[in-house]
């Protein structure tokens, strides 16, 4: 392949991390809104009489990796807070509103199975009134329901029982409790530190000639920094992320970064 020297990138097409010990895979980053690689250099200036400049010293060079992914990656995440992501079983608020008492008018069901201490399951319910706001609360009880104050609860069959005569059949409930459930869990521990791991950042490139290349930037030690924002609410909720690109790597000792260009139907060597 002839030397390329003028490129126009096209498409960022996606961004993978390794582990930086193990090469392991971490994530990939494939729904980039923007990624930049920011070099930077100090220069202290030599000057003689009347300020004249005569030449510069250059040190303390440094790279900066950052960018905005459209979609929420929990190993990403787990990289930024340091601590690894783990699929396990965990214990979750749950919230069901709006549960209608069934036609006997002395019981209704959960959706799930409520999860907690044998006997108090469920945290409470609250009788909705007519317009929509909470009402009375109900706690769980081992002894037969009291009107207006206490219910049973069946984990097996997930069915909550009333006192006789309390509702009428179009009554509505809101229930409050827990659930087990296995899932993905990445847990901010206070004295867990932001990681680093190896960044491949992969785009595509045109040349002058409408030539179709690849071109790869390779980070053998990136060290991500653990402030980050996760803006929850009306806008698209992305995330954004920051690393630093840290010489020292294993193999490539004083390296920061290597930019690659390739044909698009590059042969192997």
């Amino acid at each position: 392949m002839n030397f390329v020297s003028d490129l126009t990138i096209t498409s960022l097409d996606e961004i993978r991390g390794y582990d930086i010990v193990t090469g392991d895979y971490l994530f990939t980053l494939d729904e980039l809104q923007d990624a930049t690689i920011a070099n930077s250099e100090d220069r202290v200036d030599i000057t003689g009489k009347n300020g004249r400049l005569l030449n510069s010293l250059k040190r303390n060079k440094s790279v900066t990796i950052s960018g905005t992914n459209g979609l929420i990656n929990s190993a990403l995440m787990a990289l930024q807070i340091g601590k690894n992501q783990e699929t396990k079983d965990t214990v979750i608020d749950w919230v069901e509103d709006g549960v209608k008492v069934l036609a006997s008018s002395t019981t209704a069901n959960t959706t799930y199975k409520a999860y907690g201490a044998e006997g108090s399951e469920i945290k409470e319910i609250y009788i909705k009134n007519s317009d929509g706001t909470l009402g009375d609360k109900l706690t769980q009880d081992t002894d037969d329901p009291v009107a207006g104050k206490t219910f049973n609860y069946t984990v097996g069959t997930k069915q909550i029982d009333f006192a006789s005569g309390q509702f009428t059949k179009d009554a509505e409930l809101c229930i409050f409790y827990k659930r087990k459930i296995n899932g993905t869990v990445v847990e901010n521990i206070s004295d867990n530190y932001s990681k680093k791991c190896v960044l491949y950042i992969d785009a595509t490139g045109e040349d002058k000639c409408g030539n179709e290349y690849r071109v790869q930037f390779y980070i053998p030690k990136a060290d991500f920094n653990g402030t980050f924002d996760l803006a929850l609410g009306g806008d698209q909720t992305v995330q954004a992320f920051e690393a630093m690109s840290l010489s020292g790597a294993c193999g490539a000792a004083n390296t920061f970064w290597t930019y690659t260009v390739f044909g698009a139907n590059a042969a192997d060597v």
